[in-house]
């Protein structure tokens, strides 16, 4: 899992702010502990087909992660390594001043164990992986359907004597739901996508070279608009975030801590320090995660504005 603080456990919470953000009809009574039972076994397949169902029913809906932990409007699940402990205490007490609730309340301790048994299990998914889960029992009732339709990926090297770009690729790239990074997950463009960063609808207007510069060296040029903040709070927490509003007594801003970005408020007498970072909340990596023909398709998708059609986009036009 990214992180960019350096303090232990702290950006942890922005990245499961959406873990579970639905409720579910029932609420529990019983005394809780706050702790995982030492007594569970989570690699019991019952208590996992048991999580596969809590899972589905309150995590993979609204603004909340995708099917069997996949990238949706919150973070990907899979593919990742967690602390048990540490996925336990998150979703059972939740986190301040964000989405993300306490669940000790509507779910029982054992209940809150099962899908960290479930989400355990995914780590050793990657981003398209089918995941197979183990059966419970030869009679066992099988887990919730899980739909395996594949997610567009980034296309491997091409080679194109022409490097001409293809704006529909590019679109593909664009809103890449199995890549954390990808451009849909902080810019809009046509009314599609989010609004951590610019609004990129018009793009179009900009020279191909500019274009890719903005994509490959986010740095050399920033936004006044949406400055680059790091965010100390006075319970210690450390912060790295985009501002997104402000009044008088509040800030809004999204998290970064991981992606897909958190929206959260902030009392400003909740701030121990701000500063205002000299370069791009964008990460400066695009220029190796993608070949050149894919970054020209993708400038070729913001040429079309979104949509409709796009001027040729080719390599020459970079000189």
């Amino acid at each position: 899992m990214r992180r960019l603080s350096s303090t232990p456990g702290l950006t942890f919470s922005s990245s499961v702010a959406c873990l579970l953000c639905l409720a579910l009809g029932a609420r529990v009574t019983l005394a809780q502990t706050g702790s995982l039972s030492a007594g569970l076994d989570l690699s019991d397949p019952r208590v996992i087909a048991e999580g596969n169902a809590l899972f589905a029913q309150s995590c993979s809906v609204g603004y909340c992660h995708g099917v069997a932990g996949k990238a949706g409007r919150g973070p990907r699940l899979r593919g990742r390594d967690w602390d048990k402990n540490y996925l336990f205490k998150v979703t059972f007490e939740g986190v301040p001043n964000s989405s993300m609730p306490a669940w000790k309340d509507r779910l029982t301790e054992a209940e809150i164990g099962a899908i960290v048994a479930y989400i355990l299990t995914l780590s050793k998914l990657s981003s398209n992986s089918v995941e197979v889960l183990p059966s419970a029992s030869p009679a066992a009732s099988p887990p919730a359907a899980i739909s395996n339709t594949p997610v567009a990926s980034p296309e491997p090297p091409v080679i194109d004597s022409g490097l001409i770009g293809n704006p529909e690729k590019g679109k593909a790239l664009f809103y890449d739901s199995s890549n954390d990074w990808n451009c849909g997950a902080c810019h809009r463009i046509g009314g599609a996508g989010a609004s951590v960063g610019p609004d990129l609808s018009a793009a179009k207007s900009k020279a191909v070279k500019d274009l890719f510069i903005d994509i490959v060296l986010p740095s050399a040029s920033l936004s006044p608009d949406m400055p680059f903040l790091k965010i100390t709070t006075t319970t210690g927490e450390q912060i790295q975030a985009i501002k997104s509003e402000e009044s008088p007594s509040h800030l809004k801003i999204y998290d970064i801590g991981s992606l897909p970005a958190v929206l959260r408020t902030l009392e400003k007498n909740q701030i121990q320090k701000l500063d205002t970072e000299s370069r791009s909340a964008m990460p400066a990596k695009y220029g190796e995660m993608y070949t050149v023909k894919q970054l020209l398709d993708i400038i070729a998708f913001l040429k079309a504005g979104g949509g409709g059609p796009s001027p040729a986009v080719s390599l020459n036009d970079l000189r």
